[in-house]
């Protein structure tokens, strides 16, 4: 019998061994064959290549460094000349189902109210439109602060005094009166008219007094004559004036005498706190809590409005550079207001407030982000030390650090190259942390690997050889399964996680090809040039040589099997030294593993039951993604202001909508447009057969039936949930003057010149437009005012934060049907055609539903994937299942961690889920590589050479990725925190997991010995075994 000799790749820390191997050796018995060999040939030529470069360091160095340098520089040409168009960074998420029917009929009506936003008016309306535009009130024109009692009533005398005095100081800041609203008079209106730009210059350039601002505090009251605000045609207050004639802002004084019967006026005025009408932009009960009224005196919150105007100072008209006036506008406010409002609180106590202006959240995030910036930065600080420490070299860590930051402008070459991807945002900013982790790790794994090559060979060539030849083979395993992870969110059907998936995918791979082509030539520069130099004065390299010292002598059973005279097996034995922490890995921590394995495993049984049963209890976020803490003005503000200040069923109410106008089977074109453009979803597509007169009995039939209450379609019924339809009160207007007419102007034969006549004079009401002008989306086309859409909008007695999916689902059918149903009778049967429409809701409920089921499917595709490298990897099911378990038991304690943190599934968690089984698989792939690949007989030793061999390798990993997700606990941002926190909890339970409920069950009689459960050594023996039946052939010696 012939001995045959070969090579078995190692793991990071294995010194590869001789061996001898019996054509009899069973399924079960002996060290596992090697599957992983390379060529013979093939590797004397990658020893050659190796040894070529170690004789020339420099210039390969030059060339490589160079080529990533190169990269990086054409990166910044192209960014600097292309700008934006190459490198698209937004700060928008798109989290959305772009082509779900739900998304297109909501971004059609959206889309189409800004398109067609001219107001349908009588001809002496049109004066009061532009004297609006020349003023330029707009709606997200203004400075709000909203006002908190500290204990009881908001509406106090002592609290209103403050409030008082604290808005004259608002109104008292630095330019104030060039931005606010001007109070115009009837000669400058008139002006207006004529549209003569230098009259309106002039205008415009004169000293103006500002228009009054909203507040509840102080303004004329009507009875006092004229107010003193031509545009505050119902001036409001609290504040009284005993002056005939009008009065100016300090002369009014606050009275208890006054304010009470006016409080109680105000509170009575309304029978139902849920009421909607009388509403409009300078009314009492818009800027009181939603709670005062009908009877209820008592208020928790109240609004102030500083409203200011365009054309700002410098420009002409309103129409003159607008995006740059609402820049200019929003960056004032945010320079003058934002530190002096900071700390919420108005001096001498007993009230607080919160804030916001136009454009001054986004402001505030743009500066938050450069502040949040800085914790990246020290993230990467924190991991260049690590690797410095660890390795005793600032070279080996600036180089490793450069390394990771170069395969950006690489990484994004290819993403935007060949993926044709025109979107960065803030999900694709955070995998700087993942790929840090990575690097680092790949880093250990490589230079691990390096050491223990330096006592098996003396030339740097030779060494790299096996260096690159075995972590490659190491870091190729984790950094296919994380890839394969990342690159199973490209098939998202959301814009933000897909393009994140891509991107990251993109980073492992570049960052894999750098450490495999680019580090080996920063190790033979250190080698040559820079190993002797001190670190630190040498402290660090003491740390080490404690740590890595070699101890006393450690017997190993080697895997070169020989027979003897009698046939049986023997085994030769080596003895060898190892470092000091590798030896209490092989010592102290295996023997406390191995000795408490059944404990060990129970009680990992407990913890995952335990996590399972939170895992359980995820679900869906029924809320929008929040971008800042709760504890933040800016985020309090976005909360608390539809809280308090949302009269008519509940601001989380689900809203109908029902849209007349827009083609309902292809309601949005998106030609031209990218998925990820939150900005341009496409333009509506008209129904070009729409006839208002013709279609309107059936749209108010529609409208009158939708509100009647209903359980199944979750309408509360009139008047506690009256539908917001402009067609029943333009019947009521037409059925004052004659209950004929409505039916001679509307249906099929309908007088359209007639209906649009009486609509236009109802119209020109200001109290009508105020209210109807949301819903009557017209356009000017060619000088003509053409009629596009027409929308209406009910609250359901449902709420969109506790809806569950599967009935969201349900309740959207539900509409879907009955809205069609009703085109099957009179009225709408007839004039089905020219009325059309299509009901529009729920498409958040689809959004939660696809979040959670991507999330899983993400899981399992991941694990099934990650499953199948592994086997092809270690050639070995029974440890690539155990593995895989592993990663399962990781995903399922992460998962349960969600509700434990009061989390909720949204976009970035279902992100951090996906990447889970990536990321955990680093360690235990490390692990199952070293327990195939060990010189053990048996599974206890096996578990050993494991342990000692990656153990500090997984630990020193793990380290450096949990310290750079550390830093991510303290942005003001929410997303970084929560993907800080993802990664964290992913590294940690992959470590404990890997570390301790891996070894223990590789220790129990499941641990595979031998050729058990190798999957290679199976199919060659039963191909030989085929063979020889037909050819009679025996296998070469060693194959099986």
């Amino acid at each position: 019998m012939t001995d045959h000799m070969y090579k078995a790749p190692q793991p990071v820390s294995v010194e590869m061994v001789p061996t001898q191997i019996s054509p009899a050796l069973s399924c079960n018995e002996g060290p596992s064959l090697n599957q992983g060999m390379l060529d013979e040939k093939l590797e004397g030529k990658i020893d050659f290549v190796w040894d070529a470069i170690s004789r020339q360091p420099k210039k390969a160095y030059c060339i490589t460094c160079g080529s990533f340098c190169g990269f990086f520089f054409l990166f910044i040409v192209i960014l600097m000349v292309a700008g934006s168009s190459f490198f698209p960074f937004s700060s928008d998420v798109p989290i959305y189902l772009r082509g779900h029917v739900t998304k297109q009929r909501s971004d059609a009506i959206v889309e189409g109210k800004d398109i067609a936003d001219y107001t349908l008016n009588a001809p002496d309306i049109e004066l009061r439109q532009s004297v609006d535009t020349l003023g330029g009130e707009r709606e997200d024109l203004t400075l709000e602060i909203i006002y908190f009692p500290e204990f009881g009533d908001v509406l106090e005398t002592k609290i209103l005094q403050k409030m008082f005095e604290f808005e004259q100081r608002v109104m008292a800041r630095n330019e104030f009166a060039d931005h606010c609203l001007i109070d115009y008079n009837s000669t400058e209106v008139a002006f207006e008219q004529s549209n003569n730009v230098d009259m309106i210059t002039k205008i415009n350039s004169q000293s103006h007094n500002c228009a009054v601002h909203h507040t509840i505090v102080w303004a004329c009251d009507p009875s006092l004559g004229t107010p003193c605000s031509k545009l505050a045609s119902t001036p409001i207050g609290l504040m009284n004036c005993n002056k005939s004639t009008t009065c100016t802002p300090d002369e009014f004084i606050l009275e208890e005498n006054f304010k009470v019967p006016k409080v109680h006026t105000y509170a009575n005025s309304i029978p139902d706190r849920n009421t909607v009408e009388g509403l409009n932009s300078n009314n009492f009960l818009k800027l009181v809590d939603s709670q005062f009224g009908a009877g209820n005196q008592i208020a928790k919150a109240v609004k102030t409005e500083f409203t200011f105007g365009a054309p700002l100072k410098g420009y002409k008209t309103v129409n003159d550079d607008p995006d740059g006036q609402s820049e200019d506008l929003a960056q004032w406010l945010y320079d003058e207001y934002h530190t002096w409002l900071g700390d919420g609180q108005i001096s001498g106590g007993g009230v607080s407030y919160i804030y916001n202006g136009h454009g001054m959240l986004g402001l505030y995030i743009q500066e938050v982000m450069v502040t949040d910036g800085m914790f990246a930065i020290a993230s990467m600080v924190f991991v260049l030390v690590y690797i410095a420490f660890m390795t005793s070299s600032w070279w080996l860590a600036v180089m490793g650090m450069g390394q990771i930051l170069m395969c950006f402008p690489v990484a994004y070459f290819l993403y935007f190259g060949i993926f044709q991807q025109r979107y960065f945002g803030v999900f694709n900013m955070l995998s700087i942390f993942i790929i840090l982790g990575i690097g680092a790790d790949d880093i250990f794994v490589f230079l691990d690997t390096w050491e223990q090559s330096g006592h098996k060979f003396k030339s740097l060539g030779k060494r790299m050889s096996y260096t690159w030849k075995h972590a490659g083979k190491a870091m190729l395993v984790t950094s296919l399964s994380t890839m394969i992870s990342f690159m199973s969110n490209a098939n998202s059907s959301f814009p933000a996680i897909q393009t994140f998936g891509i991107f990251a995918a993109m980073l492992v791979l570049v960052n894999y090809c750098a450490v495999m082509v680019f580090y080996p030539t920063v190790v033979f520069m250190f080698a040559t040039f820079f190993e002797e130099w001190k670190f630190c004065c040498g402290w660090p390299s003491k740390f080490a040589t404690l740590v890595k010292q070699e101890l006393r002598p450690v017997t190993f059973k080697n895997v070169k099997i020989v027979m003897d005279e009698e046939g049986r097996e023997q085994f030769e034995e080596e003895v060898r030294s190892e470092p000091a922490v590798s030896q209490w890995f092989r010592e102290s921590y295996s023997s406390g593993i191995i000795g408490a394995k059944i404990g060990i495993i129970l009680i990992f049984i407990v913890v995952i039951v335990v996590f399972g049963i939170q895992a359980s209890k995820v679900e869906a976020d029924p809320k929008n993604a929040q971008f800042m803490p709760s504890s933040n003005n800016y985020q309090k503000f976005l909360d608390e202001n539809p809280k308090h200040f949302a009269r008519g069923g509940s601001v989380n109410a689900v809203k109908m909508i029902f849209a007349w106008g827009i083609d309902k089977e292809n309601p949005i074109d998106r030609s031209g447009t990218l998925a990820t453009d939150v900005d341009d979803p496409g333009k509506p597509v008209w129904d070009p057969n729409f006839d208002l007169p013709v279609a309107a009995r059936c749209m108010l039939s529609i409208c009158e039936k939708a509100q009647e209450k209903s359980d199944e379609r979750k309408t509360g019924g009139y008047p506690d949930f009256p539908i917001d339809c402009f067609l029943i009160d333009f019947k009521k207007h037409v059925d004052a003057n004659d209950t004929a007419l409505w039916n001679k102007i509307t249906g099929l034969g309908a007088d359209k010149n007639t209906f649009y006549e009486l609509l236009a004079g109802w119209l020109n009401t200001p109290k009508v437009m105020s209210m109807w002008k949301p819903y009557i989306h017209a356009e000017l086309v060619d000088g003509q005012i053409t009629l596009r859409f027409i929308s209406t909008e009910l609250k359901l007695t449902v709420e969109s934060s506790n809806i569950d999916p599967d009935d969201g689902k349900a309740l959207w059918n539900t509409w879907e049907d009955w809205f069609n149903d009703q085109y099957n009778s009179e009225p709408c049967k007839s004039v089905a055609a020219q009325a059309g429409g299509f009901q529009s809701s729920l498409d958040f409920i689809y959004v939660r539903a696809k979040l959670v089921e991507e999330a899983l499917s993400g899981i399992y595709l991941s694990v099934g994937l990650a499953f199948v490298v592994l086997t092809l990897a270690t050639t070995n099911i029974l440890v690539a299942f155990f593995a895989v378990l592993v990663i399962s038991c990781v995903v399922v304690c992460t998962m349960g961690m969600i509700p434990i943190l009061g989390w909720k599934l949204g976009a970035l968690e279902s992100i951090g889920l996906v990447m889970v089984p990536g990321l955990s698989v680093d360690f235990v792939a490390h692990l199952a590589e070293a327990y195939i690949e060990s010189e053990s007989h048996d599974r206890e030793g096996r578990v050993r050479d494991m342990l000692a061999r990656v153990g500090i390798s997984v630990v020193s990993g793990a380290i450096s990725t949990l310290g750079a997700s550390m830093f991510l606990f303290f942005p003001t941002i929410i997303f970084f925190n929560k993907f800080g926190i993802m990664i964290f909890m992913t590294i940690g339970f992959s470590l404990f997991w890997a570390l301790v409920f891996f070894p223990a069950l590789m220790s129990t009689p499941l641990g595979p010995e031998g050729n058990m459960g190798n999957w290679l050594y199976v199919a060659k023996k039963l191909y030989y075994k085929f063979k020889a039946r037909n050819t009679h052939e025996l296998p070469p010696a060693g194959e099986i």
